[in-house]
């Protein structure tokens, strides 16, 4: 099968009476294929062809050339990119079926994300899958809010390259099911606002003593490394539209953005039946593509940015292996006590190399999809996120990483601690 060519397509295999006698699905209104995929027209058979035709001067093009090759590989979602894939329009309440599938090598990781409204898949409603290389799922949508929205590839590169396209949801009907209702309105003061921030500001962990520690390129500063300090953007929320008092973190807006059920949160907006919430981003964070990448040179190595090199070690440096923007232990506050009910809400971005095996030592949790499942790790992707149960069994302190190597190696791990009332725990770390 030559995809890069072009020769790809889907089928669709049905349970028996699922179709209509023209051979659509029963019970559905639109149905529609999404193929993400990187077209490599490097790798085509039309490659030479493509040249003599589209180029000006054949003669000068160079294969070999990186820009040219990199130029050629299409981020594309059904062959279009950047919003010009057609067809994609249903109407509110249409009960629409969109089969998705992943071709391509092992750059093709796809956080699929869907813009405006929640699709139903494996028991769950989200608005995010991950689709792999030669992988295949089925979501069932039924829009509830009219508009022109986007669905989208959230793997960084990606979507930077055009794999992003429109969907759009007409009111075709003066006749609806009822709408979600709506619950309390709840209004939140949120600046951006810039700071300097240290990765490690305690380097005890990364260091462990030794000049030829894996964790000195990140943290250390030197002739051509930053070190753990970076200016950076982030989200503040304060007490009110003045802007001048910053909300403490516990009742703050902190992560994510958690969309409950009627009934399930108090007066002060917090969950009835969990004990703790912690909401944790498992992310490389490039610093190499910051857009303060510059002030950072001059700030922190004091030299020209327009004069200095950028080694190897120098860009290494700069890739942070980060949970919640902390590296080697540096996270705190995830602390609770034996016995209690905790959610984790587990966020995966980034770019393809991204992917993160979340690794609870000395715990199990329960994550939903059509079933409970029990485990102990689980897998993020860009652009993912899962809610994990855990009640606290073992009071101590305990390692809780990801558990791919070049991660862990390079700091995205941190510890939780488990305690009894009154009892301060001070266990090896396992």
């Amino acid at each position: 099968m030559d995809t890069n060519s072009g020769l790809v397509g889907p089928l669709i295999v049905c349970r028996k009476n699922a179709l209509n006698h023209d051979g659509t699905q029963k019970g559905i209104d639109k149905e529609f294929y999404l193929l993400f995929t990187v077209f490599d027209e490097n790798l085509s058979w039309y490659l030479d062809k493509n040249i003599k035709v589209f180029t000006g001067d054949p003669s000068k093009v160079n294969n070999e050339d990186e820009d040219f090759q990199e130029s050629n590989k299409m981020h594309a979602v059904n062959g279009y990119l950047f919003g010009n894939l057609p067809g994609l329009v249903m109407c509110k309440d249409d009960n629409v079926s969109w089969h998705m599938i992943g071709l391509g090598t092992f750059t093709d990781m796809h956080g699929v994300h869907f813009q405006g409204n929640t699709i139903h898949l494996s028991g769950t409603t989200r608005d995010t899958l991950a689709l792999f290389p030669h992988s295949s799922g089925t979501a069932l949508m039924q829009p509830d809010h009219v508009g022109i929205f986007k669905v989208v590839c959230r793997t960084f590169d990606h979507f930077v390259a055009g794999m992003k396209q429109m969907y759009e949801v007409n009111r075709c009907s003066s006749t609806a099911r009822p709408g979600q209702p709506y619950g309390t309105m709840r209004t939140y003061y949120v600046a951006a606002e810039e700071l300097e921030w240290d990765y490690a500001p305690n380097k005890t962990w990364a260091l462990s003593g030794k000049d030829a520690s894996y964790g000195k390129i990140f943290v250390s500063p030197g002739e051509d490394r930053i070190g753990s300090k970076y200016k950076k953007v982030v989200y503040r929320e304060y007490t009110n539209g003045e802007f001048t008092e910053h909300k403490d973190t516990y009742s703050g807006l902190v992560g994510p953005l958690v969309i409950c059920r009627k009934g399930i949160l108090n007066e002060k907006g917090l969950r009835r039946e969990i004990d703790r919430e912690f909401a944790l981003l498992f992310m490389v964070f490039d610093e190499n593509e910051s857009w303060y990448l510059n002030e950072n040179i001059e700030k922190y190595l004091h030299k020209c940015p327009d004069d200095f090199n950028h080694t190897e070690d120098f860009l290494e440096g700069n890739i942070m292996h980060a949970i919640n923007g902390r590296v080697y232990d540096n996270l705190h506050g995830l602390t609770m006590k034996e016995g209690a009910n905790t959610n984790w809400y587990l966020i995966g971005m980034g770019n393809e190399i991204d992917i993160h095996t979340v690794h609870f030592h000395a715990e199990t949790f329960i994550f939903k999809t059509d079933n409970d499942h029990r485990a102990d790790v689980y897998d993020l992707f860009p652009g993912t996120f899962q809610t994990i149960e855990l009640i606290a069994d073992n009071p101590g302190t305990w390692l809780l990483h990801c558990h791919v190597t070049d991660h862990i190696h390079a700091g995205m791990e941190t510890t939780f601690t488990i305690s009894k009332s009154g009892i301060v725990f001070e266990n090896a770390i396992s």
